[in-house]
């Protein structure tokens, strides 16, 4: 289906909303900039997906409790890498678990030193149901705003502003929205991870 069609579907599902004109248009205009998005060539996609990578933020000092999603950052949290996992069609957040967190010689592997670059806003797909996050990398890369130039962005993390999902799913998107934070490493992406390949529906590209 393309873009108009899907566009012309949207409109015509908020005529039941119980919302006003003036957002009425401001949701086709941002419909239309996310179905937009995902037009992205995926050539492109891959370039991306080889140079920023997914972090995710450990809470405690156990792996066990890992994978905050949410709350404020504190000191005492933790980034890790996260292994490949299909950027398109699996939530690299859903079911987190130390099994997915990037490993060396028994320890995680140590998040280089990093400066923040930016940060936006994401939509994401809700999958089967609406009541799991399970947000995808290609999303977040399709997103990202032309005026951050994601040559300078080495990896992301996601953040939601509540532990509830009702209160991060907007029922007219039929998303979920997060906080997308930029980071760029001092001395480059390490060349452990530089190696990943990355997954799409299933092939791995190197």
């Amino acid at each position: 289906m393309d873009i108009q069609k899907k566009l012309a579907d949207f409109t015509y599902k908020l005529k039941s909303c119980a919302i006003s004109e003036m957002e009425k248009e401001q949701y086709i205009a941002l419909e239309k900039r996310l179905l937009k998005s995902e037009q992205l060539p995926f050539s492109e996609l891959l370039v991306r997906a080889k140079k920023i990578k997914p972090l995710v933020r450990l809470g405690h000092s156990e792996v066990e409790d890992c994978c905050k999603k949410y709350g404020a950052f504190l000191a005492s949290d933790r980034l890790c890498f996260c292994k490949p996992c299909d950027i398109k069609n699996r939530s690299y957040l859903y079911d987190f678990d130390v099994s997915k967190i990037v490993m060396f010689k028994g320890k995680i592997f140590d998040v280089p030193k990093y400066q923040k670059v930016g940060e936006f806003t994401c939509y994401h797909n809700t999958g089967a149901f609406y009541g799991f996050l399970m947000p995808s990398v290609d999303e977040v890369l399709q997103q990202m705003p032309p005026e951050i130039d994601w040559h300078m962005v080495d990896a992301f993390e996601l953040s939601f502003a509540s532990p509830y999902f009702s209160d991060v799913y907007d029922s007219v998107l039929d998303r979920h929205i997060s906080t997308v934070h930029l980071y760029r490493f001092v001395e480059g992406l390490p060349t452990k991870i530089k190696g990943q390949p990355v997954v799409y529906e299933g092939q791995r590209y190197k």
